[in-house]
């Protein structure tokens, strides 16, 4: 099983059984919806799909559900509107427009127009359109294009260089958060996080609703969230590079730069880490990836991020399945060749971290497998947290632990019945003796997480088998 995990998008082109069970059979373990489009009872619906195909498969999916956040987007656009760099159109305070030759798009936010200035730019749809406003007047602004354009409804819009000051959770936020709480959403992504307050805020909510066990993804996507960038990868449980976003406010050839250092500094604090946006962009409307999106991939899993996730090609993409299948294939290709970044240690980690990567140490000079039995899952988090080139498989009796754990990089899963450890154990050596997964003379360390006890088990075996 590869390392790095594969993240896909449900929209219209994948929210259909059929097709998750296909894209999970491509290697996909984790799914994400995000609540900026549809509705709570399609939230509800996907979810119980991904469960069900969950059971059919006998896997564990973590699933992830978006934030919309301070975001500004656009209207309904009903037909695209097509755009020639150099014309004029007219960005208008309105939920909705018919488009097509109607040069107008809308925008429902009156505090965009209140910041608008001649001169700003403007930029929507991950960057791929860009605008200049030749004038603001009340409640329109005329924009001219810096780029050929076609723009559809809801897009997202930034102002380049300037924040706005909108409330980080909104009343619609609440609604979709108790709805991931009522399904049972392992992540939460927290969109256009500005510092630590913003996570606390969403924690303080998630334990209100006794739903502590959802984890917290904080998206970087803005100059003030790379500012902030360490005390964000303190607080959040998890750390996600938008691309897209970064590529609107920071100059395209800054967003390399600052994809390695946010995988970095996510590694360096043991933060799972997910780079999103364009991973394979061109199969929205290719079956087959461009050479350069190859190269981009490899630089990633060079980087040691534990996932990469696939948006619009799966969610509106006309390959959904390909996409999941070009991305398996090409992290299984090349995996093998590379050794990313370790974590390091100090005498200031904290015993549980040092103990994780002692086991990591000794797995790998045994060329041995690690397996780890865990309840709440923080041990496996901290030895996934190490990038340990053996395979790692860790068991729980609970379900959710097992979930949140289909995101991290180099973590199999394993469901077992023992609620103690030490049964956990007995339970987790005896699938391992009789797993046709795991090859005759295989070496396997065992253990569980640090407690405050005299005496810690650690287990090392080999596997042998009676010849047939």
């Amino acid at each position: 099983m590869a390392k790095t995990k594969i993240a896909v998008t449900i929209g219209t082109a994948s929210k259909n059984k059929d097709v998750i069970r296909d894209m999970a059979q491509a290697g996909a373990t984790i799914f994400r919806i995000n609540f900026s489009h549809g509705s709570p009872e399609e939230w509800a619906e996907i979810a119980k799909m991904i469960r069900e195909v969950e059971t059919e498969l006998g896997k564990h999916f973590a699933l992830i559900g978006d934030l919309r956040g301070p975001s500004v987007r656009l209207g309904d656009i009903r037909s695209p509107i097509k755009i020639n760099k150099g014309s004029l159109v007219k960005l208008v305070l309105s939920r909705e427009v018919s488009g097509g030759e109607e040069k107008l798009i809308p925008l429902p936010n009156e505090n965009v127009f209140r910041t608008l200035r001649k001169g700003h730019v403007i930029l929507m749809d991950d960057g791929r359109a860009a605008f200049k406003v030749e004038s603001v007047s009340g409640s329109e602004a005329v924009l001219r294009a810096l780029t050929d354009a076609q723009i559809t409804s809801r897009k997202t819009m930034v102002i380049q260089g300037r924040g706005l000051d909108l409330p980080a959770i909104t009343s619609r936020e609440i609604e979709a958060i108790k709805l991931a709480v009522k399904e049972e959403f392992d992540y939460i992504g927290l969109s256009y996080v500005r510092g630590e307050e913003d996570i606390s805020m969403l924690r303080g909510i998630l334990l209100s609703l006794g739903a502590e066990y959802i984890s917290i993804i904080a998206k970087i996507e803005t100059p003030t969230a790379v500012r902030k960038l360490e005390e964000i990868v303190k607080a959040a449980d998890a750390i996600l590079v938008a691309r897209g976003d970064l590529g609107m406010h920071f100059p395209l050839e800054e967003v390399p730069s600052l994809q390695k250092r946010i995988t970095s500094l996510s590694i360096e604090y043991g933060k799972p880490v997910i780079v999103a946006t364009q991973i394979l962009g061109s199969m929205i409307e290719n079956a087959v990836p461009t050479r350069s999106e190859v190269v981009d991939v490899v630089s990633a899993l060079m980087d040691g991020v534990d996932v990469l996730m696939l948006t619009g090609e799966t969610a509106v993409g006309r390959y959904p399945v390909e996409t999941v299948r070009w991305l398996s294939k090409i992290i299984e290709r090349y995996e093998r060749e590379i050794f990313p970044p370790k974590r390091k240690t100090t005498e200031r980690n904290h015993i549980t971290d040092r103990f994780a990567a002692g086991i990591v140490s000794l797995a790998e000079s045994l060329n041995a497998i690690i397996a780890v039995y865990t309840r709440s899952g923080r041990t496996a988090q901290r030895i996934a947290s190490f990038r340990p080139s053996c395979k790692v498989i860790s068991a729980s009796a609970n379900k959710k632990t097992l979930r949140k754990l289909a995101l991290l990089r180099g973590i199999d899963t394993m469901e077992v019945s023992a609620q103690s450890y030490e049964s956990g154990l007995d339970e987790l050596e005896e699938k391992l003796r009789s797993s046709d997964e795991i090859p005759d003379n295989s070496i396997v360390i065992l253990t569980y997480g640090m407690r405050e006890e005299p005496v810690h088990i650690v287990r090392i075996i080999q596997i042998k088998r009676e010849a047939a």
